[in-house]
């Protein structure tokens, strides 16, 4: 859930196949703890009202409104002092409310939020679950979208690629790309250099590791430096599976750099909030890159990633 962020990872390292390593965290370690449950289902409510005033109805059993459900009933049930009616599903799908919240609220005043909005209704949105759903495929570009635009003003939803973000004297086009198996990694990245070659000077693919993960599963670590490690080693590992794909689609394209995503609820119970969203972004670039690209690039990553 949310709460005090946890940031660090200025200084960059680049690993021989190319990967850029951040020596510090670059993590969002963001959690609430078990007395602000009234805050998660305010933020459910909010969810809820941004709906009503676009006209658009969550139906109960959507995978949406099976959350907001949950959220809700997980705030009552704390406050009227049920505890032996508390299990940990409900605090982790809460949780994962929590997480959609982070994207989907600053969408409120969007002019392009209604078709967001109903997209996400389109399946599961249980990150626990690990089914192709096209409302996950949606929320994936949402979250890329929505942190960026925490440290980038100039960040916007746009199709083709899905985000474009206005900086220095260059539009970055970024095409997201959630996977549910690695059989075709080459054919994703085929398709995100068609969404972007023919309209931007450069670009980025943004890919989401989540559902390569086992289902129904909470990493449990003994640090949060220990989180992020193992999470850097999962998208790392995913690279260097991958690294020819990349180099093959990437070189002759305006494709310069993959971003690849892992996030996962944590439970760390040496530390305080234990359960934690936790997410690990980790940068592939292009090996050789003309000079102004590769200052821009790595400006770009310093400014969202620290």
């Amino acid at each position: 859930m949310n709460g005090d962020f946890k940031k660090s990872g200025q200084i960059w390292a680049r690993r021989p196949s190319g990967i850029l390593i951040p020596s510090g965290r670059v993590s969002d370690l963001s959690a609430r703890s078990k007395t602000n449950y009234l805050e998660i289902k305010d933020r459910a409510r909010q969810v809820e009202d941004i709906y009503k005033k676009a006209n658009i109805h969550i139906p109960p059993n959507s995978g949406l409104g099976e959350l907001i459900r949950t959220a809700k009933e997980l705030s009552d049930t704390w406050l009227l002092g049920n505890k032996d009616k508390l299990n940990y599903l409900m605090v982790f799908l809460s949780m994962h409310l929590d997480r959609i919240c982070d994207a989907l609220l600053p969408l409120a005043h969007e002019e392009a939020k209604d078709r967001y909005l109903k997209e996400l209704l389109s399946g599961s949105i249980n990150f626990f679950d690990r089914e192709p759903s096209h409302a996950k495929d949606i929320f994936w570009e949402l979250e890329v979208w929505a942190k960026i635009r925490k440290r980038l003003g100039s960040t916007y939803l746009q199709e083709p690629p899905d985000v474009v973000v206005d900086y220095d004297d260059s539009r970055i086009g970024i095409s997201c790309k959630k996977l549910y198996s690695e059989k075709h990694v080459q054919n994703v990245l085929s398709q995100a250099v068609k969404q972007i070659e023919k309209a931007f000077e450069f670009g980025i693919v943004a890919i989401n590791l989540d559902d390569l993960l086992p289902s129904d599963v909470v990493l449990k670590m003994e640090s949060s430096d220990a989180v992020t490690e193992k999470l850097n080693e999962v998208n790392a590992e995913f690279i260097n599976r991958h690294v020819r794909h990349f180099s093959k689609y990437f070189a002759k394209s305006r494709i310069i750099s993959a971003l690849v995503s892992t996030s996962i609820v944590t439970d760390v119970p040496s530390e305080k909030p234990r359960f934690r969203n936790t997410y690990q972004w980790t940068v592939w670039t292009v090996t050789e890159l003309k000079e102004r690209h590769r200052m821009q690039i790595n400006r770009f990553y310093q400014t969202i990633m620290t």
